[in-house]
């Protein structure tokens, strides 16, 4: 190539470079003030109650549970005041994935400084059925390919740009989503949905692992966490619908690889005090608000044990807000108010 087709070619490449320059500020201006997730749980029913954490004041929050429907189904935090003195938000939403949850996570701390995270890892495994087994054999090739898969490239953009995850909104705008009082992200249910005793949890060598797009993002979730300096639990909630002992096997591993502890609920019904004959509020994927509050018990117990963190009762403002909260939460949903603290 001469000097002269050269010269001609540089204006031409400054030209592109200009494009692509400002279309990403325009994405990002677009993710940020039109897109955000803030505003877009404003209309959008879905996402409504998984920003319940813009209504609590700065630095108040101990706990942030964040994932798909079975933490927002299956976690209390007015319980969990009550019983333990701990504040806590959910921030979760139907197939939340942990790009999704990464991104919640993000906009959470702009505001709060968690004592611990909470991740319920089912999200690994979001749209596959217990049966649908990949095996644990991929190759470094295999996962090089699949890397190169849409589904990959669409939830890393998705994550840095919420422009992609939210484009379809619009179709919502006239309505109005209003979040759900006294419940910091909570889906209340006393639905009891009758099942009869399974052993789903038939111990196993076989491992059932995520797919590699989602176990990069996990790796991403922690590297997060871990450069915010944020205590970070892997939780798995009862769900006879999608979990198996294969899967346990392999987040099990995942968990070890990554030192991130695991509490694994499907191994611990007895200790938690629940009987999957009548905990769960459909055919035994999500729990119901008797299940979840033992559940909630148990989570409290468990990291008051093992993560120091102490009951906030001593600051009179913030326990006055709490306990009031508790007490509009049970009238709200007709629950049994009680005495104890």
């Amino acid at each position: 190539m001469t000097k002269e087709n050269v010269k001609k070619l540089i204006p031409q490449v400054l030209k592109v470079l200009a494009f692509v320059l400002t279309f990403a500020v325009l994405l990002q201006t677009l993710s940020v003030f039109v897109f955000s997730g803030e505003k877009v749980s404003q209309i959008s029913k879905r996402m409504a109650d998984s920003y319940s954490f813009l209504s609590e004041s700065e630095n108040s929050v101990d706990v942030v549970c964040v994932g798909n429907s079975d933490i927002r189904s299956g976690f209390v935090p007015t319980e969990l005041w009550e019983k333990y003195g701990y504040t806590s938000v959910v921030s979760s939403f139907t197939r939340q994935s942990i790009s999704d949850s990464q991104r919640e996570l993000k906009e959470i701390c702009k505001s709060q400084k968690p004592k611990l995270v909470i991740l319920e890892i089912d999200s690994l495994y979001d749209g596959r059925g217990p049966k649908d087994i990949i095996n644990s054999h991929d190759t470094t090739l295999e996962n090089f390919f699949d890397s190169l898969k849409p589904d990959a490239f669409e939830n890393k953009i998705s994550r840095d740009y919420s422009i992609f995850t939210f484009h379809n909104i619009w179709k919502d705008y006239n309505k109005k989503s209003r979040r759900s009082k006294y419940a910091h992200g909570y889906l209340y249910s006393d639905v009891i949905k009758k099942m009869e005793y399974q052993d789903y949890m038939a111990k196993t060598n076989e491992l059932d692992v995520p797919n590699y797009t989602n176990t990069q993002q996990l790796r991403a979730f922690v590297k997060f966490c871990k450069e915010k300096n944020l205590p970070l639990l892997f939780l798995e909630l009862p769900s006879i619908s999608s979990w198996t002992y294969a899967r346990h096997n392999a987040v099990q591993n995942l968990s070890d690889e990554l030192g991130v502890e695991l509490l694994d609920l499907n191994l611990l019904y007895d200790e938690v005090g629940i009987d999957m004959r009548n905990c769960f509020r459909d055919g035994g994927n999500h729990l119901n608000y008797f299940g979840a509050v033992a559940v909630t018990d148990y989570i409290g117990k468990y990291i008051g044990e093992n993560y120091g963190i102490e009951s906030r009762r001593d600051d009179a403002e913030l326990a006055e807000y709490w306990d009031n909260e508790v007490v509009q939460f049970k009238k709200s949903n007709k629950i049994k108010q009680s005495n104890a603290k």
